[in-house]
This record gives C-alpha cells, sequence and structure tokens, in this order.
C-alpha cells in the first residue's frame, strides 16, 4: 500500500462542504469516487481540516491509501478528467505511511475577501459585498489585538464543555487589492477589494468568518479595536458581533516540515 498526499483547489458554493454528509454533495465524496474507481479499490480520504458549506480552498491537503500502481505524475491528469469543474487535483505526491494531513500540519492560511463598494460585482461573486464606509486603520488595530495566544472561545460557533478554545494566530492582515501590500493607510477606504489573511496552526469552528465580521464591525464602528481584548477576555460568543458569510472563505495552503 502507498500513502499518497493530494493538493486540492475547490469552489465550495454548490458543496454542503468538505466531509460527507448524509444529505448533500460533499469535496471528500466527489474525490472519492474518482479515487475509487481509477484504483479499482474503494478508498477513503483524510484532509487537512474540514471546511464548511460554501467554504472554498486553493490548498486543501488530504492522503489516502491506495495499492495502485498508477505513478504519481498520472493521478493529476486523471483524476481531473473525472472530476467535475469546481474541483481540482493540482498535485500528488507520495509521504510516510505514518503522514496525518491535520496532525503534521504547521501552518494554514485562510483569505476572506470582501468586496467593499457601494455597487456589487458581476465577476468576483464569491466575496462578501460591503457597501458601507470601513476605517480600515481601526480594523487593522482590531487585527493586532488578535495576534498570539488566546482562549478564542468568542470567536467560535460550537461550545463544548471543557473542549480546549486556546489557539494561536500568527499573522492577522487587511491586504488592498490594487498592489497587494499591507493596507496601512490611515482613511477610510472608497471601494475596492480587501483580503483578511490569518494565519496559525490550527482554528476553531467558524472562527475565521467570525474575525472577519468582528473586523467589519470594527470598521463600521459597532465596536472600538480597543474593545477586541476585552470581547476576547469575555469567552462568550455574543459579545463578538455578526460571522462573515461563506462564500469569501478560502483555505489557501497547508504547510507541514
Amino acid at each position: 500500500m502507498r500513502s499518497l498526499k493530494f493538493t486540492i483547489e475547490y469552489d465550495g458554493t454548490n458543496f454542503c462542504g468538505w466531509q460527507i454528509q448524509p444529505n448533500g454533495r460533499s469535496v471528500q465524496a466527489e474525490i472519492e469516487r474518482v479515487l475509487t474507481r481509477l484504483t479499482g479499490a474503494p478508498t477513503r480520504l483524510y484532509g487537512a481540516g474540514r471546511t464548511d458549506a460554501g467554504v472554498h480552498a486553493r490548498g486543501q491537503v488530504a492522503v489516502a491509501r491506495v495499492a495502485s500502481p498508477i505513478p504519481t505524475a498520472n493521478f493529476v491528469a486523471a483524476m481531473n478528467g473525472l472530476l467535475p469543474d469546481d474541483v481540482a487535483v493540482r498535485a500528488v505526491a507520495e509521504v510516510p505511511e505514518n503522514f496525518n494531513p491535520r496532525h503534521d500540519a504547521k501552518r494554514k492560511l485562510y483569505r476572506y475577501t470582501l468586496w467593499h463598494s457601494p455597487s456589487r460585482p458581476a465577476l468576483d461573486r464569491r466575496v462578501w459585498r460591503v457597501p458601507y464606509p470601513l476605517d480600515c486603520a481601526a480594523m487593522r488595530g482590531a487585527a493586532a489585538a488578535l495576534l498570539g495566544e488566546h482562549d478564542f472561545t468568542s470567536l467560535s460557533n460550537q461550545q463544548r464543555a471543557g473542549e480546549n478554545n486556546v489557539r494561536t494566530i500568527d499573522r492577522c492582515d487587511l491586504i488592498f487589492a490594487a498592489d497587494y501590500a499591507p493596507f496601512d493607510r490611515d482613511v477610510t477606504t472608497s471601494g475596492g477589494k480587501i483580503f483578511m489573511e490569518v494565519e496559525g496552526r490550527s482554528f476553531l469552528y467558524n472562527m475565521v468568518r467570525n474575525i472577519a465580521g468582528l473586523l467589519v464591525d470594527v470598521g463600521r464602528g459597532r465596536f472600538a479595536a480597543a474593545a477586541v481584548p476585552a470581547i476576547i477576555a469575555a469567552k462568550a460568543r455574543a459579545r463578538a458581533g455578526q460571522s462573515a458569510p461563506a462564500a469569501g472563505l478560502c483555505l489557501e495552503w497547508v504547510k507541514y516540515d
């Protein structure tokens, strides 16, 4: 048996999420169907994380154990020829048998995309349109307050007694799409695409979407940037404001040693 690592891209719009569900189309099921057809045996796929319904990925990572002798270089073309248009395999590599795409992950990058304009986009529909003014300097201040190790219960939609909700955010940036440089203008933006990039080892359920929602609430003046530490310390989801829509979120990459 061989362990194969797959780097996968997908548009999550028409999926119920990554994980197989009883009543819905999932990314995992689509890829397992194709792998089973190519290898001639039922094949199970294990991912680095479970993206929710409507969430996209450019660099999801998953592993499968197969007995097939098909060279790794041939898997990409063969699988993409059988997969639907909204899923693609970007790369396949052989890995050690004990490779675990979730537990061995060292860093993940999520990017949330805002369309900041009174008018709606036609081409960039996989975004969250924010038509009102945003104070990006305040949003940057709020993002800085999230850095480091904290109990992020206030930014998780899944509350379980006794669960460890401590996570570490290594980077949280606002980036203006015009030049893809850190957006550090101390003015209210006049429109355009804004990326929120959040980097860390692991995240709680809906955590990145809730971060995006909180930063937009700060940008609108619903919360002050200075209030973010108290919001986190409260360990109460109700204190942290709205959750951003799934459509704007994309898992960009997962890194390993």
